[in-house]
């Protein structure tokens, strides 16, 4: 499996997780399966958050139904933050993976330094070890570019 992620709505979503912190922030992934198990997410959608702690978060479920029906593009999976912890799938997060609705979970790590944050973001299939490759793209650019593997970047 592969991602190809639309740039500019990660680079939305990373900041707000950054402004987020130290909550968890939460996402859905929309987008369309390509072939050879490639995924396309072409919307990062953030949900109204009814309730987020540190260890949690509770997005509004009736706006994320009505986000997944009016956006015109199938439900991929999600992204959530994790502050101050690593982007793997925690005990938590597999107890409450939609069953069977989501092909994949991002998890970003928001690590704060002493006068920045450092993001981190994997995706993760269920039930395997490996996360999953992905690659960025600019909408309206045919050509994909920043190769990402899980690696972390700053953010100031």
């Amino acid at each position: 499996m592969r991602l190809l992620i639309n740039e500019a709505d990660l680079g939305k979503f990373k900041k707000r997780a950054s402004r987020g912190y130290p909550r968890e922030v939460y996402a859905v992934l929309l987008g369309k399966k390509l072939k050879n198990k490639t995924f396309k997410i072409q919307q990062i959608a953030i949900p109204r958050i009814i309730e987020a702690t540190y260890d949690y978060v509770i997005p509004d479920y009736a706006e994320i139904d009505r986000i997944i029906s009016t956006s015109g593009l199938e439900y991929i999976g999600s992204i959530h933050s994790h502050p101050q912890a690593p982007p793997t799938i925690s005990s938590h997060d597999y107890l409450y993976w939609d069953k069977g609705k989501d092909a994949v979970v991002g998890i970003l790590s928001v690590r704060k330094r002493s006068a920045y944050k450092v993001t981190e973001l994997k995706f993760w299939r269920k039930n395997t070890s490996l996360p999953v490759k992905f690659k960025t793209f600019r909408p309206g650019n045919n050509h994909n570019h920043n190769n990402h593997h899980g690696r972390g970047t700053n953010s100031r």
